[in-house]
């Protein structure tokens, strides 16, 4: 027990620590003497807020975030369904090629890329960002999906054809709704690593197009860095991540653990 709670505060104490650091003053944050108690002031999030263009970004972050899990779900099921039910030869090999993909560095792949996204006109805008997250995210939704769709009992999809559904109508209205705690699952580490992400939206992002990872360098500057402001645009990103994994605690834990037991 006494390990448990060791390696639980080695976790926690970093994330007490920024939100504590961010209702500070910076006089409060760089005292000597360690305040447990102290008057919170919300002046820090205000500036955040009003004085840069952070809310654009936390903006720009749930629209990229959103939907590119939404189409790398919608992708990755298409292809992990099939990989799942049919006989289609070398699908073990096309699975773990498709995996291999994840496992690439993304430094090798960024300059190829902005060159493509420069050429179609792309470059500089949410949709480069969002496209270039929904290929990152498709090898391991479609990896997770296709071990979800294995544990749907093959005798519902035939007692669905036997029914007259065909192959699509049985996937909508049979296999989709019994594998849905996976796809929760699947499309909120989608969204997390959405969130998360900085190389492709540090790149490929403009002024108007920029994610919070890259607005959160914006408080690093040549002259010092902005610990204040930084917490509290730090807590500010971590709030919208703990609202979706609090709302989809139930379906992450069911879709975590589907098909563990028979």
């Amino acid at each position: 027990m006494a390990i448990a709670i060791s390696a639980t505060m080695v976790f926690i104490a970093p994330i007490l620590w920024m939100v504590t650091t961010a209702f500070k003053t910076g006089n409060q944050a760089f005292s000597a003497d360690v305040q447990w108690f102290f008057i919170p002031t919300l002046d820090n999030f205000a500036r955040v807020l009003t004085g840069s263009n952070f809310s654009f970004a936390l903006v720009n972050s749930l629209q990229v975030s959103i939907f590119s899990s939404f189409i790398a779900i919608v992708l990755a099921s298409g292809i992990a369904y099939p990989l799942a039910r049919f006989d289609i030869r070398g699908k073990a090999g096309i699975a773990g090629t498709i995996l291999s993909f994840r496992i690439i560095p993304p430094i090798v792949t960024i300059i190829p890329l902005f060159l493509v996204m420069r050429t179609i006109g792309l470059n500089g805008t949410l949709a480069s960002i969002i496209i270039l997250h929904v290929f990152m995210n498709l090898p391991l939704a479609v990896w997770l999906l296709r071990g979800f769709f294995e544990d749907v009992p093959k005798e519902i999809e035939e007692a669905a054809h036997i029914d007259g559904l065909g192959h699509v109508q049985t996937f909508v209205r049979i296999v989709v709704p019994l594998a849905m705690p996976g796809i929760a699952a699947t499309a909120l580490l989608c969204f997390v690593f959405s969130w998360n992400e900085f190389l492709f939206a540090s790149i490929l992002s403009s002024a108007g197009s920029q994610t919070v990872t890259v607005a959160l360098t914006q408080y690093v500057t040549p002259v010092g860095t902005q610990w204040t402001q930084i917490m509290a645009a730090g807590t500010l990103v971590a709030i919208p991540v703990w609202i979706a994994a609090l709302s989809a605690q139930k379906y992450l834990v069911r879709g975590l653990t589907f098909g563990a037991v028979k």
